[in-house]
């Protein structure tokens, strides 16, 4: 079989190679890099933590040789976006599904003697700390036998969270480590090559920024931070947060939070405070949540679990490549089923859990729905709707369903 090649645009690199030099010096992103690193020689895979959208420009920035990142299939939708990223011989890979195919690129780009990207969390952390890793990825390590490094960005949730819509102004890191050399990979098992590298990509901006207190110099601390908290502590309500400035309160029981110029979280009244960092009520939260979708499948439940009203809907042409707009309806969630309700009285969609492909959050208030191989895109009436609650809540009803194949490897179901 041919392999297939990922040529770049010399004036698509160019461009970058400018807008990130501006890019890093006006906000004073640093590199720490040793030797062994500046001194290295194409091809070699690039793995590191996943925090914000930039990271990708931002590690390939700094490194002496270019690399060809992997990136969502999503992102390619918008014309814009694919343009540039084909241009930065970028490889599609469809989200949350076990693609061969990506494999086989990879392979492609090691073989052009050039270096590949791979964010091994398959998603951005939503809470600052390295999430779970698919073990495959030392599987990947022993199949490519290049070298690895891991790019460690410290400082990035404070400055690009997932869940906020722009860049808050704090001291970021990026640390350079070369891990495994070839002769590593060579010598040691898988078990071995992913119990180190686990160990090596692993941070967590919390205990991080504890040390370091870096300002925050943003009075947008909390928008929409409610992309990433959408269970209430308080009074367990789902998505009922609304967030602005600095501050962010539960518009069911008035449970009200301040985050303050570190990062850090205060009551704005008084109460208790039962979190003071987003990654203790993150962790919190997943588990409470998995809990309260689970009792409702024990329980046999044939209500509505949780709704979004009001959604923007689009749903992928045959060319797959673009997304129609189809019109404004309720996302209702069931213990068997996901139900796109038009408003203007349109048939229903009904989407059953066991042919149900994936479901994953976007960027912003977007949710992608894979059923039957075509792709939907569910976008919330208003700015900081979770669609987080809804990737979880499907790993637990898959986890029921023995389906475990299509669990999120970041989302752990026991």
């Amino acid at each position: 079989m041919k392999q297939k090649r990922y040529p770049t645009s010399p004036i698509i690199r160019f461009i970058t190679h400018i807008v990130f030099t501006l890019f890093t010096r006006y906000y004073g992103i640093k590199k720490k890099m040793p030797d062994e690193v500046k001194k290295m020689k194409p091809p070699y895979l690039v793995l590191g933590n996943h925090v914000g959208y930039w990271d990708p420009f931002i590690t390939g920035f700094f490194l002496p040789e270019f690399t060809h990142f992997v990136s969502s299939d999503a992102v390619f939708r918008n014309p814009i976006i694919r343009f540039f990223l084909t241009g930065l011989g970028t490889i599609p890979k469809k989200k949350s599904i076990r693609d061969t195919k990506v494999i086989r690129d990879i392979i492609s780009v090691i073989k052009q003697g050039e270096n590949v990207g791979i964010f091994s969390e398959a998603t951005r952390t939503w809470s600052g700390t390295t999430q779970a890793i698919d073990p495959s990825i030392a599987k990947l390590i022993k199949i490519l036998k290049v070298p690895v490094v891991v790019p460690i960005l410290k400082g990035m949730n404070l400055f690009n969270p997932r869940w906020a819509y722009k860049i808050r102004k704090t001291k970021v890191e990026v640390e350079y480590k070369l891990v495994f050399t070839a002769n590593d990979i060579l010598k040691l098992s898988e078990e071995e090559i992913y119990k180190k590298f686990v160990s090596e990509v692993h941070h967590d901006e919390v205990e991080y920024q504890k040390i370091k207190m870096n300002k925050i110099r943003s009075n947008k601390r909390a928008e929409f931070i409610n992309h990433s908290l959408y269970y209430c502590p308080e009074c367990k309500s789902i998505d009922t947060f609304h967030a602005k400035g600095n501050d962010f309160y539960c518009h069911s029981c008035g449970y009200d939070i301040h985050i303050n110029k570190y990062g850090f979280f205060e009551r704005k009244s008084f109460g208790k405070l039962y979190f003071d960092n987003i990654r203790d009520w993150f962790f919190w939260q997943e588990s409470e949540f998995k809990s309260f979708i689970s009792d409702k499948i024990k329980e046999n439940e044939t209500q509505i679990i949780f709704e979004d009203e009001k959604s923007r809907v689009y749903i992928e042409s045959e060319n797959k490549k673009d997304l129609n707009y189809t019109g404004i309806a309720h996302i209702k969630l069931y213990i068997d089923k996901i139900i796109i309700d038009y408003s203007d009285k349109k048939e229903k969609i009904t989407m059953n859990f066991t042919d149900l492909q994936t479901i994953n959050p976007q960027v912003n208030e977007r949710l992608e729905i894979y059923y039957n191989n075509t792709a939907y895109r569910i976008i919330g009436n208003h700015p900081g709707v979770s669609a987080l609650k809804w990737e979880v809540a499907a790993n637990v009803i898959w986890k029921f369903l023995g389906q475990d194949y299509k669990l999120s490897s970041y989302i752990i179901i026991r």
